[in-house]
């Protein structure tokens, strides 16, 4: 049999052949004309707006300051040179310009297609205590002579996001947050000023209070009380040559003395995949037609096999009237809900003082059979044991459950199957073929072989991972003078994870390993860390203008790992 290569092409044509006649009454006609013409105005409101943000401190542009549609969470961030470019939803929408260390400036379009904004320095931050819980202490903002970017929990209560490295993406400058792919619970990677190395790992280190962690991905944002970003040598250089790349440090609530407290944050929203992000695509005419001019000029040869399954050239026009099947449709269509919920409670007094907080994600992918579910639970304790002892207990339990295996590294769907998959299998189409028992002297079967159908794809390449990790801080504070402290502080962390993954017959994976078989993979993992830290810190002022700091330490740490793979396969 010749096997003859079938283009798809970034097209489309609206054919009318299957379009029905509008009813008969007058009315039902008028009202539809007026829905057209509503959605139509509606759409047509949409303004794009450029301009750039200066510093009038510096006189000088602003890079990564965060623009913002107000009232949803449409937004860009200036570039090098301060300039940005969002298309708002209507011309009287208002925009939102902040920026660490600046008063945030709101801005109303009013029509206009050019805003350039200066933005002014930010007097009441200059002071601020910056709570970097990095288990040394707590440091001034204008003490501080490395770099450092921080966002708190108020501009993160903005963001309609379920993890901390979400909040970071386009807000913080010399921050870039990149996703290996779209589906909900994917591997978020964080780069602090670029990577410095081509062939080893250029992730920054995290520590969650005071906890150095692979990953930040599971940090609910409503337990987070600020993130702070180290980026150069002298803002890292405690933590040696582990924070090479930088440091993400984000500290989570803690309790406050006074009446108990209860409050509950959630968000509702319904993803949909963006016109502007579909490709035109080819209709079973256009696509059927295009094929049979390429096979013409291949020869006669490829003429006879395109015939074989698309039909002669006089039968072309049938396909006029055929229905064709637009993947992304099937693929990403329809609406996908995300809810997030939290629940917080916290209050005590001087001598005790807790916080209890709970939150749940749910997220249904945009792609069908992608999901993210996460329950995280937070709880810290602060007591005074004596006058001169301060006893800190907190610990974090959270599960993640990520559905599906989504369109990067070794999925079997990629995204351009989205729009290279045919509209039409043309004969094959007319008949009953079974794609589960291979025959490989059916040459339709073999045809529908060489393309698989995306959703089938989708179903046949299955994947759930489901992890839990425990985290444990306890640390006993020792004031033995009014400026000398002694704190130790012991720190464990757990996590179990299992990976379960099918790849069915039509799977490439299951292919390649024992000819169009079954296969079936688990993995588990088991990791254990701890941190043992001890020191002594010893404070002093005389007045304003001299001040000393000094932090004697030791530190002992461990980290490792078990893992367990099994395969099986049906024969």
């Amino acid at each position: 049999m010749t096997n003859l290569n079938f283009l798809s092409c970034y097209s489309s044509s609206l054919s009318l052949s299957n379009v029905q006649s509008p009813p008969k009454e007058w009315w039902c006609f008028s009202i539809l004309l007026f829905f057209m013409f509503f959605t139509t105005t509606i759409a047509s409101q949409e303004l794009n707006v450029i301009g750039q943000v200066s510093a009038a401190d510096i006189s000088g542009p602003l890079p990564g300051v965060t623009v913002i549609e107000k009232g949803t969470s449409n937004g860009v961030a200036t570039d090098f040179d301060g300039n940005y470019n969002i298309t708002v939803s209507n011309p009287s929408a208002t925009l939102i310009f902040s920026y660490i260390g600046y008063v945030t400036k709101e801005v109303a379009v009013n029509d206009q297609s050019e805003i350039n904004v200066s933005l002014e320095a930010d007097v009441n931050q200059l002071d601020e205590v910056v709570l970097i819980d990095y288990g040394y202490g707590k440091v001034k903002r204008q003490d501080m002579t490395g770099s450092v970017a921080t966002m708190s929990a108020k501009e993160i209560s903005k963001i309609p996001v379920s993890s901390a490295a979400e909040a970071l993406s386009g807000r913080l400058p010399g921050v870039n947050v990149t996703t290996a792919d779209g589906e909900p619970g994917a591997d978020i990677k964080i780069r602090v000023r670029g990577g410095g190395s081509i062939t080893q790992d250029n992730s920054p280190l995290y520590v969650v209070d005071g906890f150095i962690v692979s990953s930040i991905n599971d940090i609910p944002p409503n337990d987070i009380a600020n993130i702070d970003v180290l980026k150069d040598a002298a803002a890292t250089a405690v933590y040696g040559a582990q924070a090479s790349n930088g440091v993400i440090v984000i500290t989570t609530k803690s309790p406050i003395a006074g009446k108990v407290s209860i409050s509950y944050n959630n968000f509702f929203q319904f993803n949909t995949l963006p016109e502007d992000r579909r490709y035109e695509v080819l209709s079973p005419y256009e696509y059927v037609l295009a094929n049979y001019e390429y096979a013409k000029l291949q020869g006669q040869s490829s003429v006879d096999n395109f015939e074989k399954y698309f039909g002669k050239y006089d039968d072309i026009e049938l396909y006029k009237s055929k229905p064709g099947t637009d993947w992304q449709d099937e693929l990403f269509g329809g609406s996908r809900l995300s809810q997030y919920h939290n629940i917080a409670i916290s209050g005590g007094t001087d001598m005790t003082k807790m916080r209890l907080s709970v939150s749940r994600n749910d997220d249904e992918g945009l792609l069908t059979g992608s999901a993210y579910e996460r329950t995280a639970v937070n709880f810290k304790l602060n007591q005074k044991l004596a006058d001169p002892l301060r006893l800190d207990v907190s610990t974090r339990i959270t599960n993640s459950v990520i559905d599906g295996a989504g369109t990067s590294n070794n999925a079997q769907l990629k995204i351009k199957d989205a729009v290279q998959a045919r509209p039409v299998n043309g004969i094959a189409d007319e008949l009953e073929i079974d794609l589960n028992q291979p025959n490989n002297d059916d040459d339709y079967q073999q045809f529908l072989l060489s393309l698989v159908d995306p959703t089938e794809l989708v179903k046949q390449d299955w994947r759930k991972r489901t992890e839990n990790s425990y985290v444990l801080n306890a640390g006993l504070t020792w004031s033995i003078f009014s400026d000398l402290d002694f704190k130790t502080t012991f720190t464990t962390e757990k996590k179990f994870r299992e990976d379960l993954r099918f790849y069915g017959p039509l799977t490439g994976e299951s292919f390649n390993n024992g000819g169009s078989m079954p296969l079936g993979q688990k993995d588990n993992r088991e990791n254990d860390s701890y941190r043992w830290l001890n020191t002594l810190n010893y404070k002093k002022n005389w007045g304003e203008d001299y001040k000393l700091d000094f932090l004697l330490g030791f530190e002992m740490s461990s980290a490792g790992g078990k893992k367990k793979l099994y395969s099986c396969r049906r024969f």
